[in-house]
């Protein structure tokens, strides 16, 4: 049988998950969040204000659900809570919507999301990172661990992608191209060219973020 919900998580992103598992037959046992909206998601469940209320549970009694959104260029809660209860012994549920087109030999990790309409080919996607709205992950692509690829973005056929990359709304990376860790392209980015870890690219122009190696 499988194990009831908890999500953590209460603001836009967590509404358009519950509008996914909302077709499971499996239950929500709360939602873990210091506020929670009035909108129709979120009525009748049950509300947690505190992360630590989540120990509450046995790590046999529910599966996580990380319900968090990702923005670039802020610090990653969502990689912070995934690692957390990771340690702690939880499990992260893989959410695919109904309407996500997904080959059967792609490859995801746990906590993967995939939201309405996105198209996966065969392609890897690593753990706790979100394939938004409408988005497309050719063959041969990889994702690494807890990136975002949001609406409408393409990642054409051969593209590696690191840890915490943000592929903004709309961008295209071209094929053969390597994104390195916690990279940002920005909305509407047509990427031809390798960036390197840290880099920002944003539409006709490019640069290293400061600090960076």
């Amino acid at each position: 049988m499988t194990k009831p919900y908890l999500i953590l998580g209460g603001g836009g992103h967590a509404r358009v998950i519950i509008g996914i598992l909302v077709t499971h037959n499996t239950p929500i046992q709360a939602v873990v969040a210091p506020e929670l909206g009035r909108t129709q998601e979120f009525k009748g469940l049950k509300h947690l204000r505190k992360d630590d209320e989540v120990r509450h549970y046995n790590v046999n009694e529910v599966t996580l659900v990380n319900a968090l959104g990702s923005l670039p260029g802020q610090y990653n809660l969502r990689e912070e809570l995934f690692k957390r209860f990771k340690k702690a012994g939880y499990q992260f549920l893989t959410v695919v919507s109904e309407t996500a087109i997904i080959s059967q030999y792609a490859v995801l990790e746990e906590g993967v999301q995939v939201l309405p309409g996105a198209v996966l080919n065969a392609c890897n996607v690593g753990e706790n990172s979100i394939v938004n709205t409408g988005a497309i992950v050719e063959h041969d692509v990889t994702i690494g661990k807890h990136c975002h690829i949001a609406p409408g973005a393409t990642i054409c056929g051969n593209v590696t992608l690191g840890n915490n990359v943000h592929i903004g709304a709309g961008a295209t990376v071209i094929q053969g191209v390597d994104i390195g860790d916690s990279a940002v392209v920005g909305a509407g980015s047509v990427v031809s060219k390798n960036l390197s870890a840290r880099d920002m690219h944003y539409p006709a122009k490019s640069f290293t973020k400061k600090g960076s190696q």
